[in-house]
């Protein structure tokens, strides 16, 4: 049973998960640019619900409400490293009850941090990605509770757990 699906017209229904009008803390995960854009494209998807940020520090990232802003740990192992214990003392603070990612690598130990904590996550593979898949979607793609892909085009290539909703820019129709 999947506990979360994500209407990208806007919705999210809540499947075993949720009991009720139960309202969800909610952890949005992306870095700055078009994954930023990308997240913003569902947030009315999570009204009525709590939400706060764990992105890159960055212009655009700096005027969101309730951010957690880390440095860019990009290809770099030390900030990557410190990454998951920043995430782990966000999470014993704030208690999520779900992640939502739109990418990029900053989903890496938000996720898994959120394995150890028991919260399900959320995975949206960058509307860029049409044909090939990214590095960070290969790995959500097996971390992730749940796992969307935004192109019809990559539900062969990355498996049955991926799950084709429509773009959230483009508009792609669904299947």
């Amino acid at each position: 049973m999947n506990p979360f699906v994500i209407d990208f017209a806007g919705g999210m229904e809540t499947k075993g998960v949720c009991v009720g009008s139960k309202r969800l803390n909610i952890c949005l995960v992306c870095s700055h640019g078009g994954h930023l854009n990308e997240m913003e494209q569902i947030l009315s998807a999570f009204e009525g619900h709590r939400v706060f940020y764990f992105c890159y520090d960055a212009d655009t990232t700096r005027r969101l409400p309730t951010a957690y802003l880390v440095p860019n740990m990009a290809k770099n192992p030390v900030e990557m490293f410190k990454n998951f214990f920043r995430v782990a003392r966000i999470f014993r603070k704030e208690r999520p009850d779900l992640i939502v990612s739109t990418g990029a690598e900053i989903a890496i130990p938000a996720v898994l941090v959120g394995k150890l904590f028991r919260i399900p996550s959320l995975y949206i593979e960058c509307g860029a990605q049409v044909k090939t898949p990214s590095f960070t979607g290969r790995l959500m793609y097996w971390l992730a509770t749940e796992f969307y892909v935004q192109w019809p085009e990559l539900l062969a290539v990355y498996g049955p757990r991926a799950r084709f909703e429509g773009s959230l820019i483009d508009e792609a129709p669904r299947s």
